[in-house]
């Protein structure tokens, strides 16, 4: 009679339950305990659930990628465990560039993220990767087809809940004519389809150039299907399953110093500041109805969710949690955590300029089709496991 295994023990059901709750680096340990496990784990259905089950625990947006200006290093921050920062790896494996490439985090998404690696001293046609920095699993995709005299390029990325695919859009400002052009990149069909209409049709004209742009060079967030970031003429949005941009929606103040956009509690949400002769007021507001981002001349409304005053100099608000915690920049290099209900501040572990950047992350076993397991030595492995 042969020994029953843990499997053998308890239903495939409950064993779900009980592996979705560990962290990514031991469920890919379990994979080796036998093969009914290695084929739980790495079926798609268990991934989607590991992922749901992560992002709804409480603190889940709390871990950070964190870009300090001075070095080009990325790190994770784990702000409940503030000593636990790490270094975040490379997306590519070593030998892959016959230099020492930098790379800028794009955007996060369901613990994919999205980076363009330099390909050169001029950074307008980079390599751009899919990683999973958990499984260290990463995907070089095609290169991009829009190419021409740049001026300026921003770069998106999100997932699209309708097709089930993750996608990158690739905006250009070209210094010829067709000013306006995008593109974007489905991971389901590995190829990159320029978008139509494109930003050069539309009523809109920025230093008689027609069409809107990006203020920054990423967007600011993907929430439900939504790339949303602040244009020229207002809020700009990117449906990633119809693959139509929507231009100069309302924001809900028509003079402030500084915008962005976050997801705060699954809702669009975008942070405004004024500055008055005391303080900084910034006030935190959550779209009412995505309907305006579907076109059709819908205007945008918003509801004030929260809103803070401070007398920090020149401080600039990185993003918001869904605690309602504000994540601030001040003057001397620091990011401080203010809580608008105890009106306190704490000093976040962390320093960087005012062109570093935050963005939110978590841990996940998602990968995309042709990803590849980096190849980069021991040593640097071992330092990314550290806290």
């Amino acid at each position: 009679m042969s020994t029953p295994t843990t499997g053998d023990m308890i239903s495939d059901d409950l064993l779900t339950e009980i592996l979705v709750r560990l962290p990514v680096k031991s469920l890919l340990r379990c994979k080796s305990v036998c093969k009914p496990w290695l084929s739980l784990i790495s079926n798609p259905n268990f991934t989607k659930s590991q992922l749901k089950h992560s992002q709804s625990k409480p603190g889940a947006d709390q871990i950070l990628i964190v870009k300090a200006e001075d070095d080009y290093s990325r790190s994770l921050l784990h702000l409940d465990s503030p000593q636990t920062r790490t270094p975040l790896g490379h997306p590519f494996s070593r030998g892959d560039f016959s230099f020492d490439p930098q790379f800028d985090i794009v955007a996060s998404c369901n613990g994919l993220v999205c980076v363009a690696v330099a390909n050169g001293p001029i950074n307008n046609n980079p390599c751009i990767y899919l990683w999973n920095p958990a499984t260290k699993q990463s995907k070089l995709i095609p290169p991009h087809s829009l190419r021409g005299e740049i001026m300026s390029v921003a770069l998106g990325f999100g997932f699209d809940p309708v097709a089930d695919d993750y996608k990158v859009v690739r905006i250009v400002s070209f210094l010829s004519a067709d000013p306006r052009a995008a593109e974007v990149y489905s991971a389901n069909t590995n190829v990159w389809q320029k978008v139509k209409p494109d930003l050069s049709e539309g009523g809109k004209h920025y230093y008689n150039v027609p069409g809107d742009f990006p203020e920054e060079d990423e967007f600011d967030v993907s929430v439900n299907g939504f790339l949303c970031c602040l244009g020229y003429y207002g809020m700009m949005a990117f449906n990633l399953n119809t693959e139509v941009f929507t231009i100069g929606l309302k924001l809900p103040l028509t003079k402030c110093l500084d915008a962005c956009f976050g997801d705060f509690n699954g809702t669009i949400a975008v942070i405004t500041s004024q500055k008055s002769e005391l303080n900084y007021t910034f006030s935190l507001w959550t779209l009412d109805d995505e309907a305006c981002l579907h076109g059709g001349k819908v205007e945008a409304s918003w509801t004030l969710m929260l809103s803070i005053d401070v007398d920090y100099p020149y401080p600039r608000v990185y993003g918001c949690f869904n605690s309602g915690d504000f994540v601030l920049y001040t003057q001397d290099d620091n990011c401080l955590l203010y809580n608008p209900h105890t009106k306190e501040a704490r000093n976040a572990p962390v320093s960087i300029s005012i062109h570093g950047r935050i963005i939110k992350y978590n841990e996940s076993l998602v990968s995309v089709t042709g990803s590849k397991q980096v190849d980069w030595n021991a040593h640097e492995d071992n330092l990314g496991d550290q806290h």
